[in-house]
């Protein structure tokens, strides 16, 4: 057989082995032409996994449940949202029902995109564990996502009761958004978690360790899914005797229709995404219908007055402006947090420097008042809007408060003064409850000082004010003198804030 130059052991491709050839000598009458295989590239529908990651927003908007609610701290929250692990912290025993609660903007790559998709289809998952110290009663919880004010998929965590030490899985579904819609900043994920009392079911508050943050988001487009081997093979007579799909020539794939050849899908999968032509009345530049883009040879120039470009003999012209510096200093003030320094020749210099400088907005109060009798109102909350600060403006706040006191008692007795700061405008809690003085005395004893209490505070958006609020606990016996939150004459009750970045 070796002069007819046939004798070659049959091949495997794909799975599909052809039959073992009949190759007589061509000399020969009759013969056939060998059983042959061909393998071509092939792009299938099968949906893909888009870059995308979530970012820590304010959860106001999302507070669906009655009663308390508490913004966890955005600092924790992104730790969560990154897949790492953070505590939302346990509510001191006061309040019942609430619920700390923390949302993340889904946020896509645009660059990972392929095709055209106008949806894609979101899912998470997240894990938390009940550290306790009560059980979680009944729905204790809920993760969900959300496409502006409406919620489209929830999962309700419990029942059944979670006991101090349980686990609980949340689960969003896959679900199909609009792109825009994602684009535009509008869905986001939401978890919320009971960390105060539930008089219902008679249990207290509870901490919970949330950790195992996985967002997915998934497109598809025809013929922009996954690339894979078709491999047919026909007899002599030129009949398909087997079709074989493959990821690499051996492992099997069973692809997603619409299938399309590589070579014709290559510029509608590619992943940059074409310009964007604005579709203002006043845009010359448009797109023609051979996808390229087209701009008139003389610039429609909107006519308004206070337009200084024009049409000239030499073409189009823009005057140009000499920028300026400004002393240092001399933009600072309640609405802006930088200077910007531009040094340069005159006329049209080719380079330009531009330095800033952080010219942070700030405030200092006294609040020149008496104290706050907290004894008249034992166990209730005494706002002190003398201690009111205004955050002007966006950005992160240091904020701190030194609290004046006196505690006292002519018997003897035992209790305590607590101090927290809130945000009034959105009734959000900036501190956890922080203990000016406590008192156990057997006897007579009286006491007086200050206590600071301090914290970070990123906002959205001002103005935001802030208040001192202050609480006294009567623990046993009794206490003759409790009072906080004013000026005497060893000290004063002061805040203060900083913006530290923006």
């Amino acid at each position: 057989m070796s002069e007819c130059g046939c004798g070659r052991s049959p091949i495997t491709v794909g799975g599909c082995r052809p039959s073992e050839p009949d190759c007589p000598p061509v000399a020969c009458t009759g013969s056939r032409r060998c059983e042959h295989c061909e393998t071509t590239p092939l792009r299938d529908s099968a949906p893909y996994r888009v870059a995308a990651t979530a970012s820590s927003t304010d959860p106001t908007p999302y507070y669906t449940i009655a009663h308390t609610h508490a913004a966890l701290d955005p600092v924790v929250a992104q730790t969560i949202l990154n897949s790492g692990t953070g505590t939302f912290p346990a509510d001191d025993g006061t309040h019942d029902g609430q619920h700390t609660w923390l949302a993340g903007v889904v946020r896509i790559d645009p660059a990972s995109l392929r095709g055209n998709p106008t949806g894609v289809t979101v899912s998470a998952s997240v894990h938390v564990h009940n550290d306790g110290s009560s059980t979680a009663c009944r729905l204790y919880g809920r993760f969900a996502l959300w496409n502006g004010a409406t919620a489209i998929r929830t999962d309700l965590l419990g029942p059944p009761d979670l006991p101090a030490g349980g686990d609980e899985t949340g689960v969003i579904a896959p679900t199909t958004v609009p792109l825009a819609d994602v684009l535009a900043g509008k869905v986001v994920v939401e978890l919320n978690l009971e960390t105060g009392n539930d008089d219902t079911c008679g249990v207290g508050p509870k901490q919970w360790t949330v950790d195992s943050f996985v967002l997915t988001v998934q497109a598809s487009s025809p013929g922009c899914g996954r690339p894979f081997l078709r491999t047919t093979c026909r007899n002599c007579d030129g009949a398909v005797t087997c079709t074989t799909d493959t990821l690499d020539g051996s492992t099997p794939y069973a692809p997603v229709p619409p299938v399309i050849p590589v070579v014709s899908c290559q510029d509608g999968c590619a992943t940059a995404r074409p310009p964007c032509i604005s579709t203002d009345r006043g845009n010359a530049v448009t797109r023609g219908s051979d996808g390229c883009l087209y701009a008139p040879d003389t610039p429609a120039l909107d006519p308004s007055p206070c337009n200084a470009a024009r049409n000239t003999t030499g073409g189009l012209l823009v005057p140009r402006i000499d920028l300026t510096g400004i002393a240092p200093g001399g933009n600072s003030g309640s609405e802006r947090s930088v200077d910007i320094d531009v040094s340069g020749t005159s006329g049209c210099p080719e380079r330009w420097e531009i330095g800033a400088r952080l010219t942070p907005v700030s405030a200092f109060r006294n609040a020149e008042r008496q104290h706050a009798d907290l004894l008249a109102r034992t166990g209730a909350d005494v706002p002190i809007p003398e201690s009111d600060i205004v955050l002007p403006e966006a950005g992160v706040y240091h904020i701190d408060s030194d609290v004046r006191y006196a505690l006292g008692s002519a018997t003897g007795g035992s209790g305590y003064i607590i101090g927290w700061l809130r945000d009034e405008t959105t009734d959000t809690l900036l501190t956890s409850f922080t203990q000016i003085a406590a008192i156990n005395a057997a006897r007579q004893e009286q006491q007086g000082g200050t206590t600071h209490i301090m914290t970070e505070y990123a906002v959205t958006s001002g103005p935001r004010t802030v208040r001192l609020h202050l609480m006294f606990v009567l623990t046993g016996g009794k206490i003759t003198d409790a009072e906080a939150g004013g000026t005497d004459s060893n000290g004063a009750t002061r805040m203060r804030f900083l913006k530290v970045r923006d």
